[in-house]
């Protein structure tokens, strides 16, 4: 069982996933994050980018966000999964020890993180 998010951090990310089939309820998700909330709203990657094992769009935001946004998140996320993670200035940290999910686990590809 996937661990739930704790606020330990001053900035985070939320990479929302998702595929062909999802790609619009993405898209609404992401959108309506940014209507709501403070966030930054990535672009909506239809490949699959960095350690992400699926397509994904990142929400960036901050400490005084996350406790809203999480619960939102989840709520919304129909069934998407979404993986959070703290920004502690060390990568692959924050996709290990600082990454929490929403929904299913995915296995991330860390070796973008060792040089």
């Amino acid at each position: 069982m996937p661990r739930r998010p704790v606020n330990t951090l001053p900035a985070y990310h939320a990479h929302v996933y998702f595929d062909a089939a999802t790609v619009d309820q993405a898209r609404s998700l992401v959108e309506a994050a940014g209507r709501e909330f403070k966030v930054a709203v990535g672009r909506v990657h239809e490949k699959n980018v960095g350690p992400h094992p699926m397509w994904s769009c990142q929400l960036a935001f901050s400490a005084s966000e996350f406790d809203r946004l999480i619960p939102w998140l989840d709520e919304h996320r129909g069934g998407l999964d979404v993986l959070v993670h703290g920004l502690s200035g060390d990568e692959l940290k924050d996709h290990t020890e600082f990454a929490y999910w929403l929904g299913s686990e995915h296995t991330l590809d860390l070796s973008i993180f060792k040089g």
